[in-house]
């Protein structure tokens, strides 16, 4: 079995941040009011317009089969970096969009750990996926003389002139799980890492093509309120149009000023279409618990197999006790070590390899791997260990020169 960890090139799906409880990132498009009007998608897109069903359902049956396993190499980015002695002492601002999801804790944890060894303190500030603290957060980080800036999952749109006053003020910002443009006048100042949530997305949609044999009758339980969630949204689409032509997908979307009203808009959505079998919701938190109430309320929970987006704790256990079919999670350790590289070589004016150079480790979880997580520890899952070896630690060491 192959296992799904490798340098991602052009031509190789990207893995979710975010996953990656990214839903708090769709708080910070503080766009809507409510949740939108189902939507029906017609994956059935017949001869010339995806994959054969056979095609298909052996493309979905591969794709997750190479996303089950725990990678045990990896590989160095770049070169090595020169002079990040001159750095010990400074500060590394982060600024995730809320510190409520265990995804974001534990990118604060392995940032720390990562710096330690440079001599380099980690100060971290909650945006709370709100302007007025992102803002806050940005603009006390360049204040106080933050040697550079990691946000996370923190849209452009939610605190552009922090952003700018951060380029302007010369201290390197790395937005990571972040997919905006970035306004010329920022260049060489902030730089965006989009750690692949389409990829999860796309994994979580043929884990549905598999199970069903091609013959899914789906709710999409999904949000589309900042460019990160909608390429996700966008792929998963697309994914059941090329590959499950036996597929129908009913969407439903989601925006966090109105979490309350999922349970409603997914009951009504399975009630009015009694053939859906199958339920995604994306993400794990803030969505599953009121889209699992919505099922409960449809009186159809028994009936209807659910695949989430993020892999938390409470995912992991219903994947054990037989309630859910599978998840998807990216690993937080990892993309926070990456992370720091790309904002070290960003201080000391070393080369920046393409994004493509760095590894993102994903995976799959169902019930025929989920023993290997011990029902899923909150530990493991922020040290890395659901997703490698922990070899990267060594690797980054060297290359940062205190390995």
């Amino acid at each position: 079995m192959k296992s799904m960890l490798h340098p991602r090139s052009s031509n190789t799906r990207r893995a979710p941040g975010r996953a990656r409880w990214a839903a708090a990132a769709a708080a910070a498009a503080l766009t809507a009011a409510g949740l939108s009007a189902c939507g029906e998608s017609d994956a059935s897109g017949g001869a010339g317009h995806g994959a054969t069903s056979a095609a298909g359902l052996q493309h979905a049956k591969t794709a997750v089969e190479n996303h089950k396993n725990v990678q045990g190499t990896f590989k160095a980015p770049g070169e090595k970096i020169a002079g990040l002695g001159k750095f010990k002492g400074r500060t590394i601002a982060y600024v995730p969009i809320t510190l409520k999801a265990t995804y974001f804790q534990a990118e604060l944890e392995q940032i720390t750990q990562a710096a330690a060894p440079l001599g380099m303190k980690v100060q971290v500030c909650d945006a709370q996926a709100q302007p007025t603290a992102a803002t806050q957060c940005l603009n006390q980080a360049v204040a106080s003389g933050s040697a550079g800036i990691i946000t996370d999952s923190l849209p452009f749109a939610l605190a552009r002139n922090a952003y700018a006053a951060a380029a302007k003020a010369g201290v390197p910002v790395v937005a990571s799980d972040v997919s905006d443009p970035i306004p010329q006048q920022w260049a060489n100042k902030v730089v965006t890492t989009d750690n692949g949530q389409d990829v999860g997305g796309r994994l979580m949609a043929d884990a549905i093509i598999a199970d069903s044999g091609g013959k899914a009758k789906v709710l999409f339980v999904n949000t589309t309120s900042t460019s990160t969630t909608k390429k996700s949204s966008d792929a998963v689409l697309e994914e059941f149009k090329t590959y499950c032509p036996g597929c129908k997908v009913t969407t439903a979307a989601w925006e966090a000023s109105a979490v309350q009203k999922i349970p409603t808009t997914v009951s009504v959505a399975l009630n009015a279409d009694p053939s859906i079998d199958y339920v995604y919701v994306s993400y794990d938190q803030p969505a599953s618990p009121p889209a699992l109430q919505g099922m409960q309320l449809s009186g159809r929970a028994n009936k209807l197999k659910v695949v989430g987006y993020g892999s938390d704790v409470a995912a992991m256990q219903r994947i054990a006790n037989g309630k859910q079919l599978a998840d998807v999670a990216v690993d937080p350790a990892l993309v926070a070590w990456n992370n720091t590289d790309h904002l070290l070589r960003m201080l000391s004016g070393a080369q920046r390899p393409e994004e493509s150079a760095y590894t993102i480790p994903r995976r799959v979880f169902n019930k025929s791997n989920i023993h290997s997580v011990n029902g899923g520890s909150v530990k493991d899952f922020k040290d890395g260990a659901w997703f490698t070896d922990g070899s990267f630690r060594k690797t980054y060491a060297q290359l940062w020169g205190v390995g």
